[in-house]
């Protein structure tokens, strides 16, 4: 379908929390694809708040991801009270031997999730997940897209119907990864423009301390090794990291839009002799994008 960019508002020179505002008029209102392959959705639901504040028994705020992973599918899923960071919040993860694909494309068309597709708002003050956004993609190309960090963009039903289907497919049948309390190194690469490069390796100890091996070179031909000793505490810490975001489990993922720029990666080696690769650049939720740096702050940037 043809369309265009129609702006609906748009700041004013000089306006302090103004609000932008457009639409996509040629996005599609309804899409019958069935071929899923990434559902991302955030949102804080209607009704969350009243004079009392939040209720407490029911989900005022619900985010939900899943793509395909080489052998089912990655799930994500954070539910609470309301989007402000001090209400509680759950949150948990789970590769899965499920496709849950064909259930999610029927649940975007029942609860329409399409029907302000192409719509995208930004007040100026607020931060980005305050109201929502939806990215949901196809295989032959199609997207959903809508975000708008004032309002909810989901429904109440919505809502709730996304985090009860993703709660029942994360108590499906669990692809087994390794326990990373049984890695025993940690080795991170990354090769730079003209032949730069850092290399490290974390070997962990049998009394839970390690020891980290780094060498690195920049723009000119000298070499920069260094040994340094990590604490048990750190190790334990990495290891929750890796367990709380669900690394292990990245390297059987999609890239992201932005990872053929990437060139690190990370290589997990465990008791036994088995090993898990994990390149940079995978796409996951915001909520555990992090544990790729946490990791590599550790071995090849902290001092």
């Amino acid at each position: 379908m043809r369309g265009g960019i129609r702006i609906l508002q748009k700041t004013k020179p000089h306006e302090c929390g103004g609000t932008d505002a457009h639409v996509d008029t040629g996005a599609p209102r309804e899409i019958l694809s069935e071929d899923v392959i990434l559902f991302d959705v955030t949102s804080v639901l209607p009704d969350t708040y009243c004079s009392m504040g939040p209720d407490p028994e029911r989900i005022g705020y619900v985010s939900a991801f899943a793509v395909p992973a080489a052998l089912g599918t990655f799930l994500f899923l954070e539910t609470g009270s309301g989007f402000r960071r001090r209400e509680k919040r759950d949150r948990a993860w789970a590769l899965v031997r499920e496709d849950v694909f064909p259930a999610l494309a029927k649940l975007t068309r029942e609860q329409r999730l399409a029907e302000n597709n192409g719509y995208h708002s930004e007040t100026h003050g607020l931060p980005e997940n305050f109201g929502g956004e939806i990215d949901v993609r196809y295989a032959g190309g199609e997207r959903i897209g809508v975000s708008d960090n004032q309002s909810p963009i989901l429904s109440r039903a919505a809502g709730e119907a996304i985090a009860a289907l993703f709660s029942e497919a994360m108590r499906g049948e669990a692809v087994p990864l390794p326990d990373p309390a049984v890695i025993r190194e940690i080795r991170f690469r990354e090769d730079r423009d003209g032949g730069g490069f850092t290399e490290a390796r974390l070997t962990i100890r049998d009394d839970g301390t390690a020891e980290n091996e780094r060498t690195s070179r920049w723009d000119g031909p000298a070499v920069y090794e260094r040994t340094k000793p990590v604490s048990a505490e750190t190790v334990a810490s990495l290891r929750q990291t890796i367990a709380d975001t669900g690394l292990l489990a990245w390297g059987t993922l999609p890239a992201g839009d932005y990872a053929p720029d990437e060139k690190k990666s990370l290589r997990f080696l465990f008791e036994g002799g088995e090993e898990i690769t994990v390149p940079a650049g995978r796409r996951v939720p915001r909520q555990l994008s992090g544990g790729f740096f946490d990791i590599e702050l550790e071995l090849a940037t902290k001092n």
